[in-house]
C-alpha cells in the first residue's frame, strides 16, 4: 500500500528521536532563529484516502527555541480508489490538494524527547472548493551537534467544516503526517 513507506518512515524517526541523547550539550543549542524545512508524508483525508503529502515550512524561533511561529505550505491530491473503484465516480472535478498554514509551537524540552505542540489556522483548497479551519498537532525536531541540518517529524490535525453535494456542514478532521529535512540559517 502507498501509506506504509511514509508511515514506516515517521516510525523510524520517532525511534531516531527516542534514542538520541537528551541533554543540550549532546545536540547543541537550537542556534539560529530562522529555519525552512522541506517535508514528504502523508494527507489523510477524511472519508477519502491517504496520499502523498509534500511541502515546505519557513519558522522564526524565540525564547531559547521553546517557542516558534510557522508558515507552511503543502500539496497532496484527494484521490480516493474506494470511490472510483466502487461507486465509478469523483466528488470533485479537480483532485489537486493545496494547504496553507499559520501556527505558534510550543516545545517544552527543545534537546529531549518530548514533542512539541502547535495549533494555528488553515487553509485548505480541495476540488476548487476553499474552507479554513484550524490545526493542532505535534512533532520534534532534531538537531545534531553544530551541524545547520536537523530532521523534524510532525502529525497535524486540519479540523474544518465541509459541505459536499448540498449536505448539511460536517466536522472533517484531515491527518496529516510529515518527515523533513530542516536548514537553519
Amino acid at each position: 500500500m502507498a501509506i506504509r513507506r511514509p508511515v514506516t518512515l515517521l516510525l523510524a524517526f520517532a525511534a531516531l528521536a527516542a534514542a538520541a541523547p537528551h541533554h543540550a550539550a549532546a545536540q547543541g543549542p537550537l542556534r539560529p532563529t530562522h529555519s525552512i524545512s522541506l517535508d514528504l508524508g502523508g494527507y489523510g483525508a477524511s472519508g477519502f484516502s491517504t496520499n502523498v503529502y509534500y511541502g515546505a515550512k519557513y519558522n522564526y524561533h524565540f525564547g531559547a527555541g521553546r517557542y516558534f511561529v510557522e508558515a507552511g505550505v503543502g500539496f497532496s491530491s484527494i484521490n480516493s480508489r474506494v470511490l472510483e473503484t466502487v461507486s465509478r465516480t469523483t466528488l470533485y472535478e479537480d483532485e489537486k490538494l493545496f494547504v496553507y498554514d499559520f501556527a505558534f509551537s510550543y516545545d517544552f524540552d527543545p534537546s529531549g524527547p518530548v514533542p512539541y505542540l502547535t495549533f494555528g489556522v488553515a487553509g485548505v483548497n480541495q476540488g476548487g472548493q476553499s474552507i479554513f479551519g484550524g490545526i493542532v498537532g505535534l512533532g520534534k525536531r532534531l538537531t545534531f551537534g553544530s551541524s545547520p541540518v536537523g530532521i523534524r517529524y510532525d502529525v497535524r490535525d486540519h479540523i474544518y467544516s465541509q459541505t459536499l453535494n448540498n449536505s448539511d456542514p460536517f466536522l472533517t478532521h484531515n491527518i496529516v503526517f510529515t518527515v523533513g529535512a530542516q536548514f537553519y540559517f
